[in-house]
């Protein structure tokens, strides 16, 4: 008796390494619905890694997305802390990580090019090099809960943008 697959992508019925590609590419918008202890919080760090290596490349040329700029909203301080000791904690072992692990990591992510042996040395040494890189930032990628990132939106707003939105 065969499993029914369980990844669908626009409604086809996909194999989990497709769907991986597809809903860990940070330039794509998703939708994920899945029952808890699926892998959620993993997909949505592994965006979010994807997201600060993929834009290691455009560091050379000014172009390059900060940390801080990333902002990940969720409804609970547990969820909020555990993406952020999930991302910390994969960026720590990353730069202590053999290139074998390294290629593995991308590869679970469906990081594209890595036929290409020049792609994958340049992405494994970006990949080892992300934690000191979001280290050196001095400001870290935005994890927060809706409450907590309205919170601060509003406590930045010049009491007068907010008097004249009638807040």
């Amino acid at each position: 008796m065969t499993q029914p697959a369980a990844y669908e992508c626009n409604g086809t019925l996909v194999a989990p390494d497709a769907f991986y590609a597809i809903a860990c590419d940070p330039r794509r918008s998703v939708a994920v619905e899945a029952c808890a202890g699926a892998g959620k919080t993993w997909m949505l760090v592994s965006r979010m890694l994807r997201a600060l290596l993929e834009d290691a490349e455009k560091a050379g040329d000014g172009g390059a997305l900060q940390p801080h700029e990333i902002l990940a909203i969720t409804f609970t301080k547990r969820a909020a802390g555990e993406m952020r000791e999930r991302l910390y904690e994969w960026l720590g072992e990353f730069a202590h990580a053999d290139r074998a692990r390294l290629l593995h990591e991308l590869q679970i992510r469906g990081v594209p090019g890595l036929q290409d042996e020049a792609t994958v040395t340049r992405l494994t040494a970006q990949l080892k090099g992300l934690y000191a890189r979001l280290l050196a930032s001095g400001r870290s990628v935005q994890i927060r809960t809706f409450h907590g990132w309205f919170a601060a939106l509003l406590r930045s707003a010049p009491v007068a943008v907010l008097q004249n939105l009638g807040l």
